[in-house]
């Protein structure tokens, strides 16, 4: 028997629905076996000098003071060659797997899995910290920022520096030397306050409006659809994570979510579409700056899900910020899709126009064919080599 329109079919029973618990005090430190790609680390300076040089740091994410660490990771580079099952899975009832490629060339892993009473409170854990660390002006992430200058040190190398490290320092949860660190990764990658950054540390403002936006309701076909780093990677969860009343700290937040890429909300009502809505990126990847390009693979991955386990669903319903509305409609043919009142030109020009100024806003309701969906995740993940 065919399962009604809009309802998957079942998984098979001798496949356990994965559980995952972890806790604050697990050891982040990674070592020389690491996969390339899998981690961003702290690549501290030998120089007792601050400010740290902007070539020394790559990231912030855990650190790793071992040269042999450091040499395996130069040397293996971006995973860009490995190749991509474009296929979706049921992994169990409720929960769909994928693989997929950034624009800038990594591989990543897809997941699509049913909002529950389990599992709800652990993403309401991740988007109160989420929304924490982005809000506003008054944010830790861009209190650091507007306070990160450039300057050019005695060598004649560009720098960039942080005066305000003990005010920081409880909401960031950094020592000196990794706050010295990450001070050179977000100056390093446009995050300082400078009229040509405003777009960039504005987009963090983006974050906070799609946690915010982002529905968990237990009660029908609601689910959660994410990109991370690693195959293994659940939203991490236990009592002593859901116990902590007060914000984590900038360290916990990436010590437990730095795997975790991009994600959105996508449900399943009556009629032959799906709607999606509350997509954002974990501003810890948007400060990085690795993995470019996801929204559209996160899309195409969830439109490729429906298409081959939804039956009767035909079209994904949004209502996209100008920034991803430009990033629909350059990634697929006029007739693939349809704004309330404008033309493929109109939407064009309207989110370019918004990508440039750096004003962002929600488009009208656009409607997306699944199979360009489909077609656009199959054809994206299966090149198995891209350019950074």
């Amino acid at each position: 028997m065919q399962p009604i329109s809009g309802t998957p079919a079942a998984a098979p029973s001798s496949v356990p629905a994965p559980t995952q618990t972890v806790s604050l005090k697990q050891n982040s430190e990674n070592t020389a076996s690491d996969k390339a790609g899998e981690s961003i680390v702290i690549r501290h300076s030998e120089r007792k000098d601050n400010p740290l040089p902007i070539s020394d740091s790559v990231g912030f994410a855990t650190p790793s003071y071992t040269e042999p660490s450091l040499q395996v990771r130069s040397a293996a580079g971006p995973n860009t060659a490995t190749a991509i099952n474009t296929e979706p899975k049921m992994l169990a009832e409720g929960v769909y797997i994928g693989e997929g490629r950034a624009e800038s060339g990594e591989k990543v892993f897809l997941r699509m899995e049913r909002v529950t009473l389990t599992n709800k409170p652990l993403w309401e854990k991740y988007l109160q910290n989420t929304q924490s660390l982005t809000q506003d002006t008054r944010s830790a992430l861009t209190y650091a920022m507007r306070h990160t200058k450039k300057i050019k040190g005695a060598d004649g190398e560009v720098c960039f520096i942080n005066d305000q490290f003990r005010e920081l320092e409880k909401s960031l949860g950094l020592s000196e030397k990794e706050f010295n660190t990450f001070i050179n990764l977000i100056g390093k990658n446009g995050f300082y306050w400078a009229p040509e950054n405003k777009a960039r540390i504005k987009s963090l403002t983006t974050t906070y409006a799609g946690a915010n936006h982002l529905r968990l309701d237990t009660g029908g076909q609601h689910y959660v659809v994410y990109a991370s780093k690693t195959a293994q990677f659940q939203i991490p969860g236990g009592n002593d994570i859901l116990a902590i009343s007060d914000p984590l700290t900038l360290k916990q937040y990436n010590d437990l979510y730095n795997n975790l890429l991009i994600c959105v909300g996508v449900d399943f009502p009556d009629g032959d579409y799906m709607h999606s809505k509350g997509m954002f990126r974990n501003p810890t990847s948007t400060i990085e700056k690795t993995h470019k390009g996801l929204s559209m693979v996160l899309r195409g991955f969830s439109g490729a899900v429906a298409q081959k386990f939804f039956p009767g669903k035909n079209s994904l319903s949004c209502k996209p910020l100008s920034s991803m509305q430009y990033m629909i409609s350059s990634s697929l043919q006029p007739e693939d899709y349809s704004v309330v009142g404008r033309s493929h030109e109109q939407v064009l020009s309207e989110a370019a126009d918004s990508l440039r100024d750096g004003n962002v806003f929600e488009m009208p309701n656009t409607s997306i064919k699944l199979s360009a969906l489909d077609r656009f995740y199959r054809n994206h993940a299966s090149t198995t080599e891209r350019n950074e």
